[in-house]
């Protein structure tokens, strides 16, 4: 009870300036500049934090922050304040520069941000065991650095005019040949075939920055609680739904973390993860899909194809669930009785699609990890530890093609059925 009671004012103390503040009229004056700032880049989509004009400083936004409480403002005021505040608290553990952290500078100049993203991930979870959703995040991470680092190779390629064209003409007439048998195909497929002929070097330099945004946006949303958690716990968490940076959802999610109960903290866990693809970066990967007709959608799901979580045991999605076709999408009519069937090395989703995102996910990837951590944590363990720069070349496309053909095969069936 002694280390309950201390522990819960040490939060307290953490959350309140140990004595009344004097008057002091040029943090007042800034402050007053704080205050109702809107969250004008809390998707992640630009330089900087939450308000790009906002300091990156954590200690100067301790001091505003500790000037609002005591003044008796209202959370909601200093709502954005109080979120870059945990946010770049986050950041220079993480060794992120946030005035550097500029998705529209494309992938070269953020390289280092997604290695530094998923080892903190990682460093997070190794050293709070409770910490699911970022071991998970940390652990699937250089997967998602290394498909945009691949991306990257076919945008070099396409800077190329001679090889550009040629790839245009070639699908081109590919696709009027078999106009009549593609129609009728699943839209990602028609997608793919139709991006050949119109697809450029910036549209998948565009792709990359909407992913990117994508991973600063979830670090933004999810970690600056993280650090309000471990500094403050509850009480922590509690300024920040006053202050309407988080639902109920997010709310009880911290509440079953909080308990410590395993159960709890998997659920807790969970709802942090949903949150993470419904509410982060749903709209994100709507955009990225709508993006340029064909092309947005067809980047998203050769993004699906290639994809293969680097955690031990999950199934890459062209094998956990893989297009099957039949007769019926050449005619466009489906026969009655036995037919063939298909079954091909193509995933039968596309990873932008939230709901089917979500299944993937919950279904390989949460209770894999899981498995991983509490049957084998030496594995896990090592795997969490593994130099991030080892990780992320360990998932690059030409790493992988062994692995990616035995898959690919293994997955190709025809059926009679």
């Amino acid at each position: 009870m002694r280390r309950l009671l201390t522990g819960a004012l040490a939060a307290a103390l953490l959350l309140v300036p140990t004595t009344i503040a004097a008057a002091d009229p040029a943090l007042d004056a800034t402050l007053d500049r704080y205050l109702d700032a809107p969250l004008v880049n809390e998707n992640g989509e630009a330089n900087g934090g939450v308000e790009p004009s906002l300091s990156t400083n954590p200690d100067e936004l301790r001091d505003l922050l500790d000037r609002a409480r005591s003044r008796g403002v209202e959370p909601t005021r200093y709502r954005a304040l109080l979120q870059q505040f945990w946010l770049t608290t986050a950041t220079r553990k993480a060794g992120l520069d946030l005035n550097a952290w500029d998705p529209n500078l494309g992938l070269a100049a953020n390289q280092h941000n997604l290695a530094n993203t998923f080892a903190y991930y990682e460093r997070l979870q190794l050293e709070n065991p409770n910490f699911l959703w970022t071991g998970q995040g940390g652990m699937a991470g250089p997967s998602f650095a290394a498909g945009i680092m691949d991306v990257d190779l076919g945008r070099v390629v396409l800077d190329v005019r001679a090889a550009r064209d040629a790839i245009a003409a070639i699908v081109g007439t590919l696709d009027a040949a078999a106009a009549p048998a593609t129609s009728h195909l699943p839209d990602d497929l028609r997608a793919v075939l139709a991006v050949g002929a119109v697809i450029t070097a910036e549209d998948v330099a565009h792709f990359q920055t909407q992913v990117i945004a994508m991973s600063k946006h979830i670090f933004m949303d999810l970690i600056p609680q993280h650090e309000a958690f471990l500094a403050g716990g509850m009480t922590a968490i509690d300024e920040y739904r006053d202050a309407g940076l988080v639902d109920e959802a997010a709310y009880r999610a911290w509440q079953n973390l909080a308990t410590g109960e395993r159960d709890k903290v998997v659920a807790g866990n969970l709802d942090l993860l949903h949150r993470e693809q419904y509410r982060s970066i749903g709209d994100q990967w709507d955009s990225a899909r709508n993006y340029r007709g064909a092309v947005g959608r067809a980047l998203t799901y050769l993004s699906t194809v290639a994809a293969d979580p680097a955690i031990p045991g999950v199934v890459p999605p062209r094998e956990a669930n893989p297009l099957v076709l039949t007769a019926g999408h050449l005619t466009g009519t489906d026969a009655a009785g036995p037919q063939w069937r298909l079954q091909t090395p193509l995933p039968a989703f596309n990873w932008s699609d939230r709901d089917a995102r979500w299944q993937y996910i919950t279904e390989q990837m949460v209770p894999k990890y899981l498995a991983l951590k509490e049957t084998r944590p030496e594995l896990w363990r090592a795997t969490l530890s593994k130099p991030m720069p080892q990780q992320i070349d360990d998932q690059r496309a030409l790493s992988r093609l062994p692995q990616m053909l035995t898959s690919m095969a293994r997955t190709l069936q025809p059926r009679y059925a």
